[in-house]
């Protein structure tokens, strides 16, 4: 495909790293050091100019693209810019990036003929959203295609000498794609077990995540019905929206007084939010916010938010979300016992290679702090044999209508499919490159 992507912030640069793999791809941004930068360690053309000038898209007149990815920190940047793609050029899809949904869900979207619009605070609230149908849980990733879910969870048994089998609990319907012991990743066999404080990666059908969750985690609540989300910002406002459907009660602290009235008057009586500097054990007794169940701190701020998870885990919180803006603090977050949650740019990101829906698009997750790394790819029917990859620390999977099966053999694929591959961050390049070149 052909496909102009206008900014080159964090999800342009992202989204140009995966698609200039067997596409054409032109980046636009009036930043040409970022531009330039983005041509030293990716193979893409790029334009520099103001994409809200139209004689910006003058040198692209000659032909007709196959997308246009507007993704700057602004809506009405990408909004302008759409609009100008639509009078100067030929483009035959155009998705967006945006933070108020007015823009998307009026008339403006088809008088600019956007073709789908991506939500990133909404996609980050879902995320932890998907913590409470998940109690256990301490991360929960979806796959475009797929109901099946990868979702990690911390083994804490009630007699910690007694080890799980894995043998004992494997199924048709979940794999245990991944262990992590002591920030030792492997993919373990049938042999090994699960032992006291490994972080477990199960990968399959939900209820059936559910059940060994159960069995592996006898320390985080069965069920969540008190939530404290620190923050009354975009994110902790939409978060607490999603939040508000579902039969809990939510409490908001914010320090910052016209941020409290904003929120109260956005989220009515759905949402107690109270104003408060916060910091001070007296606060966690007066307002209760020890007898939690999960707290969610949702600052831009990285610092600030695992500054807060680490104050709710000594006040006894069991389950801490931070959300996480900057890839480089995920690891630490990760390591402090932290859920982390990926913040808006990044969801951005994954939900935009989602939307394209390309067979020719390989789709990536990392998990385990970044230590193992998850390949999807759609398979189409063709009378080519497609042979497994193999190697210690590498799973691979193909899924027809939600059923999993191991990728052990090769085979012609007769209907569509999707194909999943796991490993660690060692064989990361050459299960890339196998995929890649299906």
């Amino acid at each position: 495909m052909d496909i102009i992507i206008a900014g080159v912030g964090g999800v342009g640069f992202r989204l140009a790293k995966a698609l200039s793999v067997g596409h054409n791809v032109i980046v636009m941004d009036r930043n040409t050091d970022a531009l330039a930068k983005l041509q030293e360690s990716i193979d893409v053309l790029t334009l520099g100019g103001n994409v809200e000038d139209p004689k910006t898209y003058e040198a692209l007149i000659e032909k007709t693209y196959d997308l246009f990815i507007a993704v700057t920190d602004s809506d009405e940047i990408n909004i302008i810019s759409s609009l100008i793609a639509e009078e100067k050029i030929k483009v035959r899809q155009k998705i967006i990036r945006l933070r108020n949904e007015f823009f998307a869900r009026s008339s403006i979207a088809q008088k600019v003929g956007i073709t789908e619009a991506v939500f990133p605070f909404e996609l980050t609230a879902l995320s932890i959203k998907a913590l409470l149908d998940f109690p256990k849980a301490n991360n929960v990733k979806s796959f475009s295609g797929t109901n099946l879910k990868l979702i990690s969870v911390k083994a804490f048994l009630e007699n910690p000498s007694e080890n799980i089998k894995i043998s004992e609990i494997r199924s048709e319907k979940i794999s245990i794609v991944g262990i992590d012991r002591e920030k030792h990743f492997f993919i373990p066999s049938g042999s090994d077990e699960i032992l006291h404080n490994d972080m477990v990666y199960l990968f399959g059908n939900e209820e059936e995540i559910k059940r060994l969750c159960s069995l592996i985690n006898k320390n985080m609540p069965n069920i969540i019905k008190n939530v404290v989300i620190f923050g009354a910002g975009a994110l902790g406002i939409e978060v607490s929206k999603v939040l508000s459907k579902e039969n809990i009660v939510i409490k908001m602290i914010e320090k910052d007084i016209q941020k409290c009235n904003q929120a109260a008057e956005i989220l009515q009586k759905g949402v107690t939010v109270i104003n408060s500097k916060y910091g001070d054990s007296l606060f966690y007794e007066e307002e209760g916010l020890k007898n939690a169940d999960m707290i969610i701190t949702t600052s831009s701020n990285d610092d600030e938010n695992i500054v807060k998870c680490v104050e709710a885990k000594e006040h006894g919180v069991k389950k801490v979300v931070a959300i996480n803006n900057d890839i480089t603090h995920y690891n630490l977050m990760h390591s402090l016992g932290m859920m982390v949650v990926r913040g808006p740019k990044i969801n951005a990101y994954y939900s935009i290679l989602e939307l394209i829906g390309s067979s020719s698009i390989v789709r990536e997750k990392l998990f385990c702090g970044g230590s193992a790394i998850g390949f999807i790819r759609e398979v189409i029917p063709s009378n080519r044999a497609i042979k497994p990859i193999e190697g210690e620390d590498i799973l691979s999977f193909i899924i027809y209508n939600d059923e999993l099966y191991s990728f052990s053999h090769s085979f012609i694929p007769q209907e569509k499919s999707i194909l999943m591959c796991f490993c660690s961050k060692n064989h990361e390049q050459r299960c890339r490159k196998w995929i890649n070149n299906l």
